[in-house]
């Protein structure tokens, strides 16, 4: 037993070096261009007023609060506090843009909730304060437990109404907890509500990692004496073994196209990128030398692969391309 413990911490030190080497690059073979926005950039001045509320379940966060602490989060508007307003609008009408000018609005978002027999609906307006017109209105509707979700759809219209960019405040999040020894893959929303723990075990599991489509993910677990790549589907619950070959399997990375991962296996002694189908069929080698190979991340159109390699000497960062060749 103690031989097998000895041999589980050398393998998981081993994939933490791994997965830090390839935060550590001093020089890359080729230039990529990298735009990074949000830093600097001017913030929008956006009241988020209290949506009238008809037959609420108080037990519920209020709609307002849930679109301001996105829009918050983004970085991108600056949601003004509203407390000292005299005159909180729920309707186009009762909008005072001199109120709203005041504090120094430039856009106002205001509607009204119902929920009646389990279902909600809201309507909703964004508006130009300054030109006092109607940037957008929708209405949303479902079932009442979709409440925070309908939030967060509202969040995502007026952050792409306002800056052009698609808003990701309906997505999802996956991540990694300990707690009493005990290891959980968890999926939330975005802003970290409605937890699910999808994976449970003793041992640690590392590298997860969504499909394309957001409906499974792909996990390396320690479960069985070693790490052995696992595919979760959120839809029906299944599990199944995408990587359980001789040695490590690790570092599963999904095609922009979900129909192959991208894996490094110790297959042949020292770790090596393969590719392999998501069934876990097909499995091919994309590079092979006498190096170790790591991390492997897919370029957005498919057509190349990025890694991390000590070819050079020491951790640097390559790119091939899918169908194989030279780095």
């Amino acid at each position: 037993m103690k031989k097998y413990n000895l041999s589980m911490l050398k393998i998981f030190k081993a994939f933490i070096f791994l997965c830090f080497s390839s935060l550590i690059v001093s020089h890359a073979f080729a230039i990529e261009t990298i735009e990074i926005s949000g830093g600097g950039t001017k913030q929008i001045n956006i009241a988020v007023m209290p949506y009238k509320e008809i037959a609420l379940d108080k037990t519920n966060s209020r709609m307002h609060q849930i679109i301001a602490a996105d829009l918050y989060r983004s970085g991108f508007f600056k949601p003004l506090d509203i407390n000292g307003l005299i005159n909180k609008p729920s309707a186009l009408s009762d909008i005072n843009y001199s109120e709203m000018t005041a504090i120094e609005a430039q856009v106002i978002t205001l509607g009204q909730v119902e929920i009646t027999n389990n279902r909600i609906k809201v309507n909703w307006f964004l508006v130009d304060v300054n030109k006092k017109t109607i940037l957008t209105t929708m209405e949303f509707s479902g079932p009442a437990a979709q409440y925070r979700a309908i939030a967060h759809k509202i969040s995502d219209t007026i952050y792409e109404k306002l800056t052009g960019i698609p808003g990701v405040f309906s997505t999802k999040i996956s991540y990694i907890t300990k707690n009493k020894g005990r290891y959980s893959l968890n999926v939330a929303d975005a802003d970290g509500f409605n937890v699910q723990s999808v994976v449970g075990s003793p041992q640690p599991i590392i590298s997860a990692r969504w499909s394309p489509d957001a409906t499974k993910i792909a996990y390396v677990s320690f479960e069985k004496k070693k790490p052995i790549i696992y595919i979760q589907s959120l839809v029906t619950g299944q599990r199944t073994i995408l990587a359980n070959f001789k040695g490590n399997n690790s570092s599963p990375s999904w095609s922009p196209d979900g129909r192959r991962l991208a894996i490094v296996l110790t297959y042949n002694a020292n770790s090596q990128i393969y590719l392999i189908d998501a069934d876990g069929s097909n499995l091919k080698p994309l590079i092979q030398s006498a190096h170790i190979d790591t991390e492997p991340v897919w370029s957005p159109d498919g057509r190349l692969i990025y890694f991390t390699s000590d070819r050079g000497g020491r951790p640097q960062i390559y790119k091939v391309s899918s169908s194989g060749g030279e780095p």
